[in-house]
């Protein structure tokens, strides 16, 4: 409940929607606030710039805001019920970026763009910087009231289990197997996929359709934890989900998987499920600088950037703080 968040901003009430279309659109902030997707990009280009790793983090980000009650920011929300303290969102990272956009926004448009906004220029940004499609975001979008609760996909489910998440938001396997092509960047936490290298499905052993090499250097970084050992520091380093590839948006994700190099098991499990596999092998051969998965990807993120949106509403002044309107 918004009344059990801690440090509450009074937040402003904007009836842009009201003025407009109800839709969010290209270039949404012309006329109101000109200079606001330029004041994003050069935030982003400036945490790059600082800590490299972060940027990955952004287009993670706004898939985690997106799947949880919509496109609204909510997971920028602070407080003791909030979605970032929830555990699927407690290795999230990126938020101190938001917060630097929206701080130069507001000093230039005060109470007009909404964390919402940010949230998705910032995963474009971040795509672009790190090699990929530059492309449209439409914008227009209001900030939620209150957090949600959390319930993502796991990195662990099957193809079947993370298709009922993309579905139940109006997403299609296409998509899910686009946007899955965002773990071409970025790292992910030993945690996550220590069962596949020690105890896989109850096993015992190793996931065997684990690439023989690729399981050696990933138990040598990530060791076995047992007993009161688990949970150590050693779970909490971070691995490439792209192999050779982490900063380069691009297809080699896929070629990994072809070649039994997927980190997760959600990866491993689109290039193997008969509903995805044919769609990895056809994005795995799309390496040009106007390839299909460019296309694909920017298609599929453009309509995760739809769900939930909400066409009237309030823009917060700070993206971390709300009160009632």
């Amino acid at each position: 409940m918004v009344s059990m968040l801690d440090n509450m901003s009074v937040i402003f009430k904007f009836s842009h929607a009201a003025q407009q279309s109800q839709q969010i659109q290209p270039g949404f902030y012309n006329i109101t606030c000109p200079t606001a997707e330029s004041i994003v990009t050069s935030a982003i280009r400036s945490a790059h710039d600082s800590d490299p790793t972060v940027t990955a983090s952004l287009i993670r980000l706004q898939f985690h805001d997106c799947f949880v009650s919509g496109c609204d920011a909510s997971i920028l929300l602070t407080g003791s019920n909030s979605e970032q303290v929830q555990l699927p969102n407690l290795s999230v990272r990126g938020f101190d970026v938001i917060a630097a956009a929206k701080s130069t926004l507001e000093l230039t448009c005060p109470r007009t763009v909404s964390c919402a906004d940010i949230i998705a220029l910032a995963a474009r940004d971040a795509v672009a910087i790190l090699g990929g499609p530059s492309y449209i975001v439409p914008t227009g979008r209001f900030d939620g009231a209150s957090p949600g609760i959390v319930n993502l996909p796991s990195p662990n489910s099957t193809v079947s289990e993370s298709m009922q998440f993309f579905t139940a938001v109006g997403l299609t396997t296409q998509d899910m197997v686009n946007l899955l092509g965002a773990h071409t960047v970025g790292t992910a936490q030993c945690q996550f996929f220590t069962d596949r290298l020690y105890n896989f499905l109850g096993s015992g052993q190793p996931d065997p359709s684990l690439n023989t090499t690729y399981l050696a250097t990933l138990q040598a970084t990530c060791p076995n934890k047992q007993g009161a050992a688990a949970g150590g520091n050693d779970t909490m380093v971070a691995v490439a989900l792209d192999d050779g590839s982490q900063f380069n948006f691009d297809t080699s994700y896929f070629t990994n998987i072809q070649n039994n190099k997927g980190l997760l098991r959600i990866d491993a499990e689109i290039g193997s499920d008969p509903s995805t596999s044919a769609i990895v092998n056809t994005l795995a051969a799309s390496a040009n600088p106007s390839s299909l998965f460019d296309k694909s990807f920017v298609s599929s993120i453009v309509a995760m950037g739809e769900i939930g949106v909400l066409a009237s509403g309030t823009v917060r002044t700070v993206c971390s703080d709300i009160a009632t309107a």
